[in-house]
């Protein structure tokens, strides 16, 4: 069915392929010239700019090609200015006036000189090509894409090299899940928490740049396997400036509004960003049925009802900087975060028997959990009078989180009734040092080293109540009742060395971890403790082929540390029959992965291939453990998989015009995962995941973009997933002089609802579960960018918490 359905978008997907074709296709004036070096030799990938006189922002951008031609469309009558950048060369800026005469129009030869003494810094202040690669990571700028001002951070990820963002929004960076996202550099509690959520509100008018690093070196936690992406908000200004947004969707009634200001006076500098949102309640139909494999005391169970979810969140950070001198820097930053959501749920539990008749209960379950937080910190930087390229920098940041919760349930059963109310309470404080060295040497080689300690205090208070009849009081389970105290202490060193070598780079580094683990059951009296040492090696090989084409080959061993909530040893037994809770004793699980990856970057287009093995002894699986003799499913987290994984990653963008951009990208993973404790169960098979979008610019006000993907995740030793597809289509028009953007998409126009069926199964039992989702909807974005941009800086740093697992959030309607 996701197949047909997915074939039969292809008349939409061509129609919006064809609609830019023809419009490009009308015949247009052109501006042209060519640009040389001094000797007038041609220079190619010149960065051409033209500016409306005494405007900051370019009407259009476009690269010199091998002859050292450029050519731009010709604008309207009027003062304009061009300008000429390349890397070596100083910036040239000529000034141009366009008549009401008819035809092309050519300028005289312009000829670029090269800098002298030193290079400087460059600072972009306009478009620049979309993708951008360093030794160690790929860069998408962002604010270049024009579909970008109306989207979320989710949005702007489907176009981002190796990472991919299904149609439930669940991302994956290289192929994986096990990730983190950084803002700014540093760790923020609201993506660390409910990163999902949290991208889903991020506007993307406040994005400047996504970095993605796909093979962490040394100097980054152990933790990331899948790697890391760092978004990079617009930077400080001379003067001030800001931007306000709202977005709203109809599919799950989501509203979100966001404002950030930056000012700079002087030395100050002040960066404020403030989100906040809520989604009323949306009925989502569920059933989930188990059947035994082999005799027990029921046939078949099967759960079956509508649950209505409703959430409200808000977000936000402010930074202020002191730069003490043109050496030294200070910052102080805070970070606040708070989550709530209540769960309404209404089923029909049918149980089938093989001699008796069927018995119907009804279950009434009524969840609310609030989850705020806030960061603390301050970082120090230092560079030096004799080599400004060394830098050393001391940080400090504090992390205090909550999570309170209360679940209460109601079975009405043929015989007992049964009430149950769930309350837990956890603390989450977190204190972090680090100290790191970057010194050059000679001309070809640097050397890192750092120090750092994660000083982790956790607690968890959980009481479970029960009563089986209406008029009781309710009871404590002391079997279910305690408080557990978690203390964790990781500390690390690294070193690492690289050196450039004419086209080669190699980086060699190796960190060490030692984690430290205390946990405390006060009212049952149990202790868990552990410590173990990691030695993490990661080594790197990058090629520049040719002016266009680099090859990377790296090796690295990473690490996950289970989080408190999958630790914490508190049972959900809201349905009797179907309970999970979970396990202190669980361990951290490594990975070691070899990639190899071609990148091609020429102008404004680029493709990527990474090819990547990994193999895993002790992969943290969710298991469910189902007993006949009672008929109850348990599930909890156990290190006892073994998987062993390959993957290709396809991508690929380009402008065809100034004006249409185009976005590819695609994995296909297969993995094998097989369970440690019983050889003979092992699960195979094969994942994929497509996306097609593209965008083009009518003009300086009105623009359209279009996604089109298809996906489907890899089976677990337990679980098989099926195929989905999204699509969605958007209008964006800009008002009041282009500081206004407004944007309205159509969401899944074909799919009213979307069933998404997962199969899990072992030799006990076989149990499917189906979602049905609201897919189709309407989205309006409204975004107003305000204040003057004179100079961009930024020098902040910021400390990242890179060793704790992602907690996977549940999938949810597009």
């Amino acid at each position: 069915m996701a197949m047909r359905k997915f074939l039969l978008l292809y008349p939409l997907l061509a129609l919006l392929f064809v609609l830019p074709g023809y419009a490009f296709s009308q015949t247009k004036s052109q501006l042209s010239g060519t640009v040389s070096d001094s000797s007038s030799k041609a220079l190619d990938l010149v960065t051409v700019r033209l500016f409306k006189k005494n405007n900051a922002a370019p009407l259009q951008v476009a690269l010199s090609k091998d002859n050292g031609r450029f050519q731009l469309n010709k604008p309207d009558t009027g003062n304009y200015i061009l300008s000429f950048t390349h890397t070596g060369f100083d910036e040239k800026r000529i000034t141009i006036i366009v008549d009401s005469r008819a035809g092309d129009m050519h300028i005289d030869p312009v000829q670029l000189s090269r800098a002298s003494g030193v290079l400087k810094e460059v600072v972009v202040t306009s478009q620049r090509p979309l993708v951008e690669q360093s030794d160690d990571k790929i860069v998408f700028n962002a604010e270049d894409d024009p579909a970008t001002k109306t989207e979320t951070a989710i949005d702007i990820l489907r176009r981002t090299p190796f990472v991919t963002v299904d149609g439930e929004d669940n991302i994956k960076v290289n192929g994986k899940s096990n990730f983190k996202v950084l803002l700014n550099g540093r760790e923020t509690s609201m993506f660390a928490r409910n990163v999902k959520e949290a991208l889903r509100g991020f506007p993307g008018a406040l994005i400047s740049k996504i970095e993605v690093i796909t093979t962490p070196s040394a100097k980054y936690d152990g933790e990331g396997i899948g790697g890391l992406i760092n978004i990079i908000t617009k930077k400080k200004v001379i003067g001030y400036n800001g931007t306000l947004s709202s977005f709203h969707r109809t599919s799950d009634k989501l509203s979100n509004y966001a404002v950030n200001g930056n000012a700079k006076l002087g030395k100050f500098g002040l960066s404020v960003f403030l989100n906040a949102g809520y989604s009323d309640p949306v009925a989502q139909y569920n059933i989930n049925t188990t059947v035994p494999a082999m005799q027990s005391v029921y046939t078949r169970r099967t759960l079956e009802g509508n649950q209505f979810t409703s959430a409200n969140w808000s977000f936000g950070n402010a930074e202020l900087s002191w730069d003490l001198d043109t050496l030294n820097t200070i910052s102080v930053y805070t970070n606040i975060d708070s989550w709530s959501n209540k769960t309404v749920s209404n089923q029909t539990i049918t149980t089938d028997f093989a001699s008796d008749p069927s018995s119907v209960s009804l279950y009434n379950l009524n969840n609310k959990s609030n989850n705020p937080g806030v960061n603390v910190g301050s970082d120090y930087i230092k560079h030096f009078k004799k080599n400004k390229t060394r830098e050393f920098s001391i940080r400090f940041l504090g992390e205090f989180g909550k999570n309170d919760s209360r679940l209460n349930s109601f079975q009405d059963n043929p015989g007992t009734d049964r009430y149950l109310i769930n309350d837990s309470y956890a603390k989450n404080d977190q204190y972090t040092i680090q100290a790191d060295n970057s010194i050059p040497i000679k001309k070809n080689g640097t050397f890192e080293g750092g120090a750092k300690a994660i000083l982790r205090r956790a607690s968890s208070d959980f009481q479970s109540l029960a009563k089986y009849d209406g008029t009781e009081n309710y009871k404590v389970n002391p079997a279910n009742t305690d408080f557990f105290k978690y203390r964790q202490n990781v500390i690390s060193l690294y070193s690492m060395y690289t050196l450039r070598i004419k086209k080669s780079t190699f980086r060699v580094g190796v960190r060490a971890e030692y984690t430290d683990v205390n946990g405390d059951f006060i009212t049952s009296h149990t202790l868990v403790k552990s410590g173990y040492t990691m030695l993490l090696p990661n080594i790197q090989w990058t090629n520049r082929v040719s002016k266009v084409s680099t090859l990377v080959f790296g090796y690295t061993k990473r690490l996950q540390r289970p989080y408190i909530w999958d630790l914490n040893p508190f049972v959900n037994n809201n349905d009797s029959l179907n309970i999970s809770y979970g396990n202190p004793d669980l361990g951290p699980q490594t990975t070691h992965a070899l990639n190899a990856q071609l990148r091609f970057v020429k102008g404004n287009t680029f493709a990527g291939i990474n090819l990547e093995g990994s193999y895993s002894g002790n992969k943290i699986l969710q298991y469910s453990f189902f007993d006949p003799q009672t008929g109850i499913t348990r599930t909890t987290s156990l290190n006892i998989g073994r998987e062993i994984q390959s993957s290709l990653n396809l991508n690929f963008n380009t402008k065809i015009t100034q004006k249409w951009s185009v976005f590819a990208n695609g994995s296909v993973r297969y993995a094998r995962v097989t369970n440690n404790s019983n050889s003979a169960q092992s699960n195979a098979g094969f994942g994929c995941y497509f996306n097609l979008s593209t965008s083009y610019k009518f003009n300086n006000k009105f623009s359209i973009s279009s996604y089109l993907g298809l996906w489907k995740d890899p089976q677990t030793i337990q679980t098989t997933y099926p195929f989905s597809t999204w699509h969605n289509v958007a209008l964006n028009y800009k008002v009041f002089k282009n500081k206004i953007n407004i944007s309205l998409r159509t969401v899944n126009y074909f799919e009213k609802t979307h069933d998404y069926k997962t199969v899990t199964k072992d030799q006990n039992f076989y149990s499917t579960n189906i979602t049905r989702q609201i897919r189709r909807g309407a989205v309006l974005v409204l975004t107003w960018n305000f204040g003057k941009l004179t100079e961009n800086v930024s020098k902040k740093k910021g400390v990242n918490n890179d060793d704790i697992l992602t907690k996977p959030a549940a999938p949810s309607g597009n």
